[in-house]
């Protein structure tokens, strides 16, 4: 049996949300990861190492297929569609159309400056600093916009999506 041409860019959009959806996990470990390498290295003093600087550089790039994703699943799914018109009138529809997109996208603008500001930073304490002032921010950000299961007024959303 074979899918019409119709049925295609609902299977694409599927396949995209569960990626998306399962990435969301990586967003948030490399997030962690480079959060709680800025917090052992202010409080142990210890020199901006190669694993602090992965640790950023994993976070970003995650946030970065993320985004990508995302937006492919905005654009494919009208909820840019949906701004646009002002079509925006129950719960979710407005959490996905503007506070999601929104607030991850300023999560992923504010890693972005924080890996270049870390980068850039002189001293070892300010680079430790640094990478935990925008990276905590991001964190929040992030996990203030995910679509969490127990945010019941947006629909069923499960932990993984398979």
């Amino acid at each position: 049996m074979s899918a019409t041409f119709a049925e295609i860019p609902n299977l694409m959009d599927m396949i995209f949300l569960i990626i998306h959806s399962l990435l969301r996990w990586a967003v948030l470990l490399t997030a962690c990861w480079a959060v709680i390498s800025a917090v052992k290295g202010i409080i142990s003093k210890c020199p901006y190492s190669t694993n602090d600087n992965r640790s950023s550089l994993l976070f970003m790039i995650s946030c970065d297929i993320q985004l990508v994703i995302g937006l492919f699943l905005y654009f494919s799914e009208g909820w840019g569609s949906r701004l646009i018109h002002w079509n925006i009138g129950d719960k979710a529809t407005r959490f996905f159309t503007v506070e999601h997109a929104g607030t991850m996208l300023l999560a992923w603008v504010i890693v972005h400056i924080g890996r270049t500001v870390v980068k850039k930073a002189k001293s070892d304490r300010d680079k430790h600093r640094k990478a935990l002032i925008y990276f905590g921010v991001a964190l929040i950000l992030i996990l203030v916009a995910i679509p969490w299961p127990f945010r019941t007024a947006l629909g069923p959303h499960p932990w993984f999506r398979i």
